[in-house]
């Protein structure tokens, strides 16, 4: 059961992280939407995380479907 437990949480926190990151790379693109050196710092930290959790997943044998971040490229999306 704790597994299970466990892979509803990566699967969780991922899809959150997603939503997140996606609303940060609208901040950043927004030029009239506060600070932009902060906005896009932001946004850099979440492609950092994303980035690394779907980097790490492989050493894990974890597919990128199994941690929720199979529809999301960190360099494409999030840059």
């Amino acid at each position: 059961m704790h597994s299970i437990s466990l892979k509803h949480y990566i699967r969780e926190i991922s899809c959150l992280l997603k939503d997140y990151a996606r609303q940060a790379k609208l901040a950043a693109d927004d030029p009239n939407n506060g600070n932009s050196d902060y906005n896009t710092g932001y946004l850099m930290a979440y492609h950092e995380v994303i980035a690394t959790m779907k980097n790490q997943a492989p050493f894990f044998d974890l597919t990128q479907e199994e941690i929720n971040l199979a529809d999301i490229e960190p360099e494409k999306d999030l840059l």
